[in-house]
């Protein structure tokens, strides 16, 4: 039931457009360009340890990608579907995981515009570059977490999309995706560890960006997990809890 209509969400998402799955092809590639003019040749940004700059970044906004599309969309997936929601016998906790499968595809897609920019590099293929899987589940993790906190919320509170919106283009700044952290004082340097996006971003970019792999320390790992397993016990104890009174509110 999750796949069909996960598969029902991506036909509607482009429906009527004559690009079709294209624009989740498009959409990537123009952020990517956008980026590229303004910092690789209008700043003449370089990444860490002069690695090229559009490599470096695409590695960290390809987590961030998948991250910020899908939690908006899980975010509105029990308003968006409320024909759904009032049936008694459907089960309305599995609509999150519709859009979390639903939002793999375009992810994909900007994972397969790395690999080519990792070609362009020269940069070969590594067995230990699988691992992005691991972190590619860490994102998940999260993802259900806050989605099924924030989707019940939504419910009651319409205006929290609205204000996620504000919080996320936030949330994209103060992690470094277009900016690195080498040029914040070493005294500050460590408050990134309670982000936990930055765990996220910094895998993804230990792995692909560069010959050499680099991991997050024990420490920032065990952090992370403990955010996001309560992160993710939280959602899910709120949504079952308000799960009874949705119809009925909607």
């Amino acid at each position: 039931m999750i796949w069909a209509l996960a598969l029902r969400d991506l036909e509607t998402r482009y429906a009527g457009t004559m690009g079709g799955i294209l624009w989740a092809f498009v959409h990537p590639v123009a952020i990517v360009v956008i980026f590229y003019f303004v910092f690789a040749i209008g700043f003449r940004a370089q990444g860490p340890e002069n690695a090229p700059f559009i490599l470096w970044f695409v590695c960290g906004l390809v987590p961030w990608f998948f991250f910020n599309e899908t939690l908006q969309a899980i975010t509105k997936s029990i308003t968006s579907n409320s024909h759904l929601v009032k049936k008694t016998v459907f089960p309305t906790e599995i609509l999150p995981f519709v859009y979390l499968v639903s939002g793999v595809v375009p992810h994909a897609i900007f994972l397969f515009i790395l690999a080519g920019l990792l070609i362009f590099y020269g940069i070969s293929f590594r067995v230990e570059q699988l691992a992005v899987l691991y972190f590619f589940f860490c994102s998940c993790v999260l993802l259900l977490g806050l989605g099924w906190l924030l989707a019940a919320l939504q419910v009651f509170y319409r205006d929290i999309g609205h204000g996620l919106a504000i919080i996320l283009n936030m949330w994209f700044w103060i992690t470094p995706i277009v900016w690195s952290p080498e040029i914040m004082p070493e005294q500050y340097r460590k408050l990134l560890a309670f982000n936990p996006l930055y765990y996220i971003v910094e895998g993804y970019r230990g792995l692909l960006s560069f010959d050499t792999t680099t991991w997050p320390g024990i420490g920032e790992t065990i952090y992370f997990w403990l955010v996001g397993l309560v992160v993710f016990m939280i959602g899910s104890y709120t949504f079952r809890r308000l799960k009874p009174e949705f119809p009925d509110v909607m």
